[in-house]
């Protein structure tokens, strides 16, 4: 008998996105997600997020500058390690696991 662990391949359940409400709420203000948190740019430049069919903003977003990106290079080169020592389905979990947190919010996303 065969364990998660020791299967070759895994059928994985591609069910359809959920419908999340036609007017999401959004937040009003989205930081940097660096190192597992997320963070205001260390120059604290925001821009807005406007809505592509009535040009109206609808939040604002942290814009990243040479210094966040170096910040968000050292946590990646930090987190690779350990990335790299997880088995092939190790990784397809976490990956699954994001791609259903996209598509519970396609509409947000959108």
């Amino acid at each position: 008998m065969s364990t998660p662990e020791t299967r070759t391949s895994i059928v994985w359940d591609y069910a359809p996105a959920p419908e999340s409400p036609d007017h999401v709420r959004l937040r009003d203000s989205y930081g940097l997600f660096i190192d597992g948190d997320f963070r205001d740019p260390v120059d604290g430049t925001r821009v807005p997020s406007l809505n592509p069919a009535t040009e109206e903003p609808v939040a604002e977003v942290a814009f990243a500058g040479p210094a966040d990106l170096r910040r968000a290079v050292e946590a990646a080169r930090r987190a690779q390690p350990a990335w790299a020592a997880l088995s092939g389905l190790e990784r397809g979990k976490y990956l699954f696991r994001i791609a259903r947190l996209i598509q519970e919010r396609a509409r947000q996303l959108a």
